[in-house]
């Protein structure tokens, strides 16, 4: 026993210590923190499988209250759910739950004839001795909600209200409320054609539906259209659609990375993720692109309504994948996307295979990261202290690390249980990765005679900012993208202290709108950037 209580030990330790790392939440979304006692909390709702097709089997609602700062669960909750549909409430109940992660089992159930939905929702489990009005989920038996909740694709919305908890030990003087969405996909069947005929394939879309889907093959890209209204794209968390493929068109045999744009503007690398093993028979290619970077898009877009998505496949081999072995004959296949985001994100993909060979089912694992000289600086144990580890029902998971620099790295897996049966002992392995700076570091000397490629759509954004269609901050803040994601390059340029967008001269401005006129050529617009970057007007 020993050797698992000093790892647990260990893990418990750095899982309280270090900044966590981002995962992606697939099902769900995480409400904003608000003040609890000294602690900022929140709560995050996700939903099992992730990719729940109504009317297909049951699903598992997840419904955390934690402190956003340590991501340690609050314990001793009780909490009063509420979920809506188009503005209908579906279900409304109270839950007691002991370690501060609510588990709710859901059977869908359409065909409701009540005006009023939530009058046909029902609601079994065992109640809570404290808490007369609640349902306790603490256990292995979770409450049942029967009803027209999941029943269709869409967006839930749920009003979740924290009544008390004992952990900080206070009762809340009023409820705490939160509110935070489940996106339910669609599934959409479309076919691929190329000369040798048609393969058909599923999207599964969690916002509104595709209007088409394309494969190109000189390029061997896939594009779709999908509805976007730009004008809200500050209240948009996430986009989201899933591409399902069958394993056996050709084109995609040989490839195991993507990159992407929207309405022409790039893509950072981890919104393209691509998935082999969740299914047999299909290869997955999730695209996410968060809410931050949208922002950061329409800041370049011109299209106002729509969505065109072109997804294309790299020509070289951006994903490295190494097979880990553990000793109780579980096995891993571990992916890492080796380009950078802006903030260095690697998106690595963890798929867990049973001494049998198959997909891992309800494993749990924890993991770290090394840098050369040994310092450990991302630790994720999960946020459970009573459950170590993370919980992967399908056997696969994806996670955002954030690696400060290139170089040599060890990463460290443990597998800590399956389902609520913890390995005894807790079982680890290990494996190095390298990860180079695929940004160019060097430009030739002659580089500002050279004539510099600019894309034709960048000089819309110079002609709006010199009419003063968008303000100073809006221009300053997309060159500086522009430069990080390689779509605008600039010779070596020394960068100066950080200043203020306000202080840009009028020359510039000039320039921007001359060089969108077609007045002066693009070198000459470049040196107004090189200005700003030397002057820590624009940081890069």
């Amino acid at each position: 026993m020993l050797p698992k209580i000093l790892l647990f030990s260990l893990l418990l330790i750095f899982a309280f210590s270090f900044q966590f790392a981002h995962a992606q939440h697939h099902g769900g979304q995480q409400a904003p923190p608000v003040s609890f006692g000294d602690k900022q909390v929140t709560v995050s709702a996700a939903l099992e499988p992730a990719d729940y097709t109504p009317g297909i089997g049951t699903a598992n609602l997840k419904i955390r209250f934690f402190d956003s700062d340590s991501n340690t669960n609050i314990e001793r909750v009780t909490y009063r759910v509420g979920i809506y549909f188009n503005d209908q409430l579906v279900a409304n109940q109270m839950f007691f739950d002991k370690d501060g992660e609510l588990d709710l089992k859901v059977q869908p159930v359409s065909g409701c004839e009540e005006q009023e939905l939530w009058r046909c929702t029902k609601y079994e489990g065992e109640k809570d001795l404290i808490v007369p009005s609640a349902l306790t989920s603490s256990g292995n038996n979770p409450p049942i909600i029967t009803g027209p909740v999941f029943d269709k694709s869409g967006t839930y919305v749920l009003k979740v209200a924290i009544i008390g908890a004992t952990n900080p030990k206070t009762q809340t003087a009023q409820d705490i409320n939160f509110e935070t969405n489940i996106n339910i996909a669609q599934a959409q069947k479309f076919s691929l054609k190329t000369a040798n005929g048609e393969t058909p394939v599923t999207v599964k879309a969690f916002q509104d539906q595709l209007s088409s889907l394309q494969f190109s093959e000189p390029t061997n890209s896939l594009s779709f259209v999908m509805p976007f209204h730009w004008e809200h794209a500050e209240h948009v968390q996430l986009v989201r659609n899933q591409i399902e493929i069958p394993k056996s068109f050709t084109p995609y045999q040989n490839v195991n990375g993507f990159k992407g744009t929207v309405n022409g503007i790039p893509l950072f690398s981890k919104d393209i993720q691509f998935d082999p093993y969740s299914s047999k028979d299909t290869n997955i290619i999730h695209f996410l692109v968060t809410g931050e970077e949208l922002q950061i898009i329409n800041k370049q877009n011109v299209d106002q309504h729509s969505m065109l998505v072109e997804i294309i496949p790299e020509s070289t081999n951006v994903i490295k994948s190494s097979n880990i072995k553990f000793s109780n004959g579980y096995k891993a296949t571990v992916s890492y996307d080796t380009r950078y985001g802006t903030s260095k994100d690697i998106s690595f993909t963890f798929a867990f295979f049973d001494p049998s060979g198959n997909l891992a089912k309800d494993i749990r694992y924890a993991y770290s990261v090394k840098d050369s000289s040994g310092k450990e600086f991302v630790v994720n144990a999960g946020g459970n202290p009573d459950l170590l580890g993370l919980i992967v029902p399908s056997g696969v998971d994806s996670r955002l690390v954030t690696i400060p620099s290139k170089g040599t790295y060890t990463l460290q897996l443990v597998l800590t249980g399956s389902g609520f049966l913890d390995f005894d002992p807790f079982v680890p392995a290990s494996m190095q990765f390298d990860i180079s700076d695929t940004k160019s570091e060097t430009v030739s000397s002659s580089a500002l005679t050279t004539k510099t490629a600019i894309p034709n759509w960048i000089r819309s954004n110079a002609k709006w900012w010199a009419d003063g269609t968008i303000g100073d901050s809006d221009f300053v803040s997309g060159i500086q993208y522009l430069i990080k994601q390689e779509i605008l390059k600039i010779p070596p340029t020394s960068s100066g202290p950080a200043s203020s967008a306000n202080q840009i001269p009028s020359w510039i401005k000039n320039n921007a709108k001359w060089w969108a006129d077609g007045t002066i050529s693009d070198d000459d617009f470049i040196k107004g950037i090189q200005f700003l970057v030397s002057k820590g007007i624009v940081r890069v």
